[in-house]
């Protein structure tokens, strides 16, 4: 926001597309293209590593610490990878998704954040078992006046827009009051695909010589209008050791059980349920003796 309204008092451009998606015009489409629609819903695979490591895992049944030092061998993957394994850059471009769309600035601190260390062979079994593939999703969600974020693993149908979308590509569904669904789909990164949007901008500079192309969005301190996680609702998928389907039918009520090669543990499906609820059914299900071993949110 600080740059932006330098570069407004200045009379100068500060552009910046090629900070999320690569070579995806997606900045630009939300700021101008879409510009007659309320943005109502992001999700967005935006960051390569991670979904080279999935598809690696989904593909050619790799384990997580296989498939990661396969993407550091092919040069995907930072040797600290950190920033992408746990979500930190997809967080980072989330944010300047929302901030765009809400007009105000979205602090990445304040999105939850969680990445795809956790995810083992056995969730990839589970997902495809209920015809779903894993992925690292940013999810933005803007009602006018209230805005969500988050970044998580999410399972989703292999039907779904995103599912598909593997190695190192990324895609983006945008979904506006007027428009409705629009997909965005390419490389989002490498030098060739990362010049193709910086080279762009320049052109775009060149065009509008002497003005201010604006992307207006604006410092706050009022961060009320950021939603809590408790309020978003979704299905979830859970795994639990020591476990007896009583325990989660009394817990949970309805549930989709799901069965594994693991003896000693219980999968199960719930209904779409609002995070705080869940919260506090898992909490009671440890108070029973059980213990959690992946959460997975999903949707259809």
């Amino acid at each position: 926001a600080e740059l932006i309204t330098v570069a407004q008092e200045n009379n100068v451009h500060y552009m910046f597309e090629a900070s999320v998606g690569g070579a995806i015009p997606i900045l630009r489409p939300l700021n101008q293209c879409l510009a007659a629609n309320r943005i109502e819903e992001i999700y967005g695979i935006v960051n390569g590593t991670t979904n080279y490591i999935l598809t690696q895992m989904f593909k050619n049944g790799k384990e997580f610490g296989e498939a990661l030092k396969r993407a550091q061998e092919k040069g995907y993957a930072e040797s600290n990878p950190s920033a992408d394994v746990d979500g930190i850059d997809a967080c980072r471009k989330i944010a300047i998704m929302m901030s765009i769309i809400t007009g105000k600035e979205f602090d990445c601190n304040l999105i939850e954040t969680e990445g795809i260390s956790k995810i083992s062979s056995d969730d990839v079994e589970y997902a495809e078992k209920l015809g779903c593939k894993i992925k690292l999703v940013a999810y933005g969600k803007n009602s006018g006046e209230k805005a969500f974020a988050r970044v998580s693993p999410l399972m989703l149908p292999a039907t779904h827009p995103l599912g598909n979308i593997e190695y190192v590509y990324n895609g983006i569904l945008v979904k506006g009051n007027m428009a409705d669904e629009t997909m965005f789909y390419g490389k989002g990164a490498g030098k060739l695909p990362t010049a193709s949007a910086v080279v762009a901008d320049i052109i775009d500079i060149c065009i509008n010589n002497n003005r201010n192309q604006e992307f207006v969005w604006k410092s706050t301190e009022d961060k009320s209008f950021i939603m809590s996680s408790d309020e978003i609702s979704s299905k979830f998928f859970v795994r639990v050791s020591n476990c007896c389907e009583d325990d989660v039918k009394e817990v949970f009520k309805s549930v989709q059980f799901i069965s594994g090669k693991n003896s000693d543990e219980t999968a199960f499906l719930t209904d779409e349920i609002n995070e705080r609820e869940f919260k506090l059914k898992v909490s009671k299900l440890e108070e029973m003796g059980n213990k959690i071993i992946s959460v997975i949110r999903k949707i259809d």
